[in-house]
């Protein structure tokens, strides 16, 4: 079809439209609708045979029996609308003939006043006008966005024949003829418009929704259906029972499209449940429900058992959730997880049908009182408000109780967060925290697609980045400029961005591609993903510090001068837990092991027989067993001195001076002032030097008599002095026979205090250390790049 005509075809059904529209509205707004139906008699006159008091004719004195003689001054038999339709409508005056409650006929001339009551004027002009409106809209709309497209060019078509038809309805009920001519050709022609538009508009997915030969035949019985019903509503002659036969046949084709629409649906949903397209036929076939359940359920079937719940002109509102829903289908990119809507709203209907039932009951109880009415209001309120109250108290606890048992998903993140944190607790580089929140997310995300990349504050510098699957990622944000915050979830234009660390001016961020099944995040995965986020950012600045440190200890160890104080405290804090650990790994395994071979030796020995060649042989083995237990608890010992922190260190050192003269030929003299509590790191530092300098006396030294002296002022004071062979105090920094006095100076300035060897050849030699018994350094190094009080407590 060249352009020229499909124009011409587009302008026409357009004036079509236009005029349909203009002459339904001036025929609802120039005849009131009455809703009086007669029907002759055996005498072959016009009887008003219904008519209801909360109908427009009731109102204007026309009552049930009143024989019709005249319609608009002409006779009845001559009012053609009324004779063939069987309802009065578009008159202007009516003169009826009715019987007294005395059985005399009088006769009335009644004059038909044209004025609306507000629930009709709101009914059948501002509800079908307001829907025209806002139809109009969405195609505009639909016709700027996808302009050219067959899908939207037949959903707009949809639109349009719905709301003519909503107009024509209520002409149509006036007995208007075009009115009754467009109702009974658009009607059955609505599902057909609609089917032709689900067959283009899935064709786009590959699925067929309906053959085109079903298609075509449709279409020609609908048109042959629309000629038919035409001639039997224009040629007099025909017996008005053909065009109720025909009303029939426009009803039924109209209500065979609809359900034909939604069984096809459902069986494609059916055959999809487990595919990517199961949430869109999900969304279509709820447009469905909720478009046609409140018609059928509250007006058409109470009317069955002769009831009115909700009149018609209310259900009909609904019908406009299904244009909606296919305008959104057509529209969006992504589609609200229908899964996951449907769950809450089971849920809050089952936990709110109880409450329900207590206020309603209540309420009647209030109803049936006998008192003022403004009372009564005064206590439903106080009912309804107290009620709606006390449910949003106890609904946190009947969340806790029972919504998970109800949705199981929420077992499921929970779960996840648990794993995840248990993986990454042990992670030490970023390339694993980023495979563990990689698998993480693919495990519980129905996505394909996910990459991490890092960007500037100020969004520049954004490389190109590639997924998984090495494809390249156009990363380009919805807003101009996002805020970005740790743990919060960034719109792009395809999929979304998870911030998940920042590290001085660089965000470290993880692309999530849009769902399998084009379904937006819900709320609860978006909770989720933002907790594992927060868990993730966590890690990444331990990390970072880690790295920092270690750069740091590594510019320490590559300058020419002493380490900075800090480094070497934590040099020596971390030589002291491996100690501790390995000082009770040898408790606990090797000494434990040979005492109980020891115990096992000596139950042989007293318990048998033991042959006098081999008695000495398993007495030297206990000895040797006695030895090597002996060596252990040594090691243990010297790896971390027993109650070292309960005993002080005063005492502690003069334990170990009685066990050095036991092992050495030196004696040891030692004088100290009462000494209060000091930190468990000086403590161990000074016994730590201690030990260094009498293990240097009886190796290096050969010193007979040694003096220490330990006092406590504003500081720390230590004094030794040993009558050894001395040395020359610049080999101290260049031999390694001297690493251990040089190890003493270390440790001294890992705790910032002052350190001095005073020595000569054959003169023996004195170490003074000062060392300051308050926080390290305080007042030094600061909130400054040397503070360190975060690494060592």
């Amino acid at each position: 079809m060249s352009a020229k005509i499909r124009n011409y075809i587009i302008a026409g059904l357009i004036c079509l439209f236009s005029f349909l529209l203009i002459h339904s509205v001036q025929v609802i707004y120039s005849n009131v609708l009455l809703g009086v139906g007669i029907e002759k008699n055996t005498e072959g006159q016009y009887v008003i045979s219904e008519i209801s008091a909360s109908e427009e004719g009731y109102k204007q004195n026309l009552r049930l029996g009143d024989i019709i003689v005249q319609v608009n001054g002409v006779d009845v038999e001559l009012a053609d609308k009324v004779v063939r339709y069987n309802v009065l409508a578009q008159v202007q005056s009516v003169d009826i003939i009715r019987t007294s409650n005395e059985g005399n006929s009088i006769h009335m001339h009644v004059n038909i006043k044209n004025e609306y009551s507000l629930y009709h004027k709101f009914t059948q002009l501002v509800v079908p006008g307001v829907t025209l409106l806002f139809l109009m809209i969405l195609s505009l709309f639909l016709y700027r966005k996808r302009a050219g497209e067959r899908s939207a060019e037949l959903l707009i078509l949809f639109f349009l024949m719905v709301s003519v038809t909503y107009f024509a309805g209520y002409a149509s009920s006036r007995s208007d003829l075009i009115g009754r001519i467009t109702l009974s050709c658009m009607l059955p022609l609505i599902p057909v418009v609609f089917i032709h538009f689900l067959q283009v508009y899935l064709k786009r997915f590959n699925i067929q929704f309906i053959s085109t030969f079903l298609l075509k035949l449709y279409y020609g019985l609908v048109i042959l259906l629309s000629i038919l019903t035409t001639f039997s509503l224009v040629i007099y002659s025909w017996d008005r029972s053909l065009y109720s036969f025909m009303r029939l046949f426009v009803i039924g084709f109209f209500v065979v499209g609809i359900l034909y629409s939604i069984f096809k649906l459902l069986s494609l949903y059916i055959n999809n449940r487990k595919s990517a397209f199961k949430s869109m036929f999900k969304i279509m076939l709820t447009g469905h429900v909720l478009a046609f359940t409140p018609f059928v359920l509250f007006s058409a079937v109470p009317i069955v058992f002769g009831v009115s719940l909700i009149p018609f002109e209310v259900t009909t509102i609904f019908l406009f959730l299904m244009p909606v829903t296919y305008f959104y289908l057509l529209t969006a990119k992504q589609l609200f997880d229908i899964d996951f809507a449907f769950n809450r709203f089971k849920y809050y209907l089952l936990i709110a049908f109880l409450p329900a039932l207590m206020i309603v009951a209540v309420l009647a109880i209030i109803q049936s009182r006998q008192e003022y009415d403004w009372i009564k209001w005064v206590q439903m309120f106080l009912v309804v408000y107290l009620s709606i109250t006390a449910f949003l108290f106890f609904k946190e606890k009947i969340d806790y109780y029972f919504r998970p048992r109800l949705f199981r998903e929420l077992y499921h993140y929970q779960g996840s967060l648990e794993r995840f944190s248990k993986q990454i607790s042990k992670v030490m580089k970023r390339s694993d925290l980023e495979a563990a929140l990689y698998k993480e997310i693919n495990e519980i995300l129905p996505v394909n697609r996910s990459a991490f990349f890092e960007i500037d504050e100020d969004l520049s510098n954004l490389a190109q980045i590639v997924d998984n699957s090495e494809q390249e990622i156009n990363i380009q944000f919805v807003s101009i400029s996002p805020v970005l915050k740790v743990g919060e979830v960034v719109q792009l234009q395809q999929g979304i961005a998870l911030v998940i660390g920042r590290h001085k001016k660089k965000f470290h961020l993880l692309w999530i591609d849009h769902k399998k099944n084009h379904t937006k995040f819900n709320t609860d995965e978006l909770n989720w993903l933002n907790t594992i986020a927060n868990y993730a950012s966590i890690v990444y600045e331990n990390l970072y510090l880690i790295e920092g440190l270690i750069e740091d200890l590594e510019a320490e160890m590559k300058k020419d001068q002493h380490a900075a104080p800090w480094v070497l405290r934590l040099i020596f804090n971390l030589s002291e837990n491996e100690r501790r650990k390995l000082a009770a790994d040898l408790h606990d395994s090797a000494l434990q092991d040979q005492l109980i071979w020891l115990r096992r030796l000596e139950t042989l020995i007293s318990d048998h027989v033991i042959p006098n060649e081999i008695l000495p042989e398993l007495l030297q083995i206990k000895e040797g067993l006695l030895d090597v237990i002996h060596q252990i608890r040594e090691t243990c010992n010297e790896l971390r001195p027993p109650l070292l922190r309960e005993t002080g260190i005063v005492k502690a050192l003069e334990i170990l001076f009685e066990y050095a003269q036991l092992q050495s030929n030196y004696i040891i003299t030692f004088k100290s002032s009462p000494i209060g509590a000091l930190s468990e790191d000086l403590v161990i530092a000074l016994y730590r030097i201690v030990q260094e300098l009498l293990r240097n006396a009886g190796k290096h030294a050969k010193a007979n008599q040694i003096e220490i002296e330990l006092d406590q002022q504003e500081q720390l004071y230590f004094r030794y002095k040993d009558d050894g062979v001395g040395m020359n105090i610049l080999d101290i920094k260049e031999s390694f026979q001297h690493m251990g006095l040089s190890g003493i100076k270390e440790r001294v300035a890992s705790l910032e205090g002052e350190c001095l060897f005073n020595s000569e050849k054959g003169k023996g030699l004195e170490v003074i250390i000062y060392l300051p018994t308050t926080a390290f350094a305080e007042g030094k190094n600061r909130g400054g790049d040397d503070d360190d009080t975060y690494l060592v407590g």
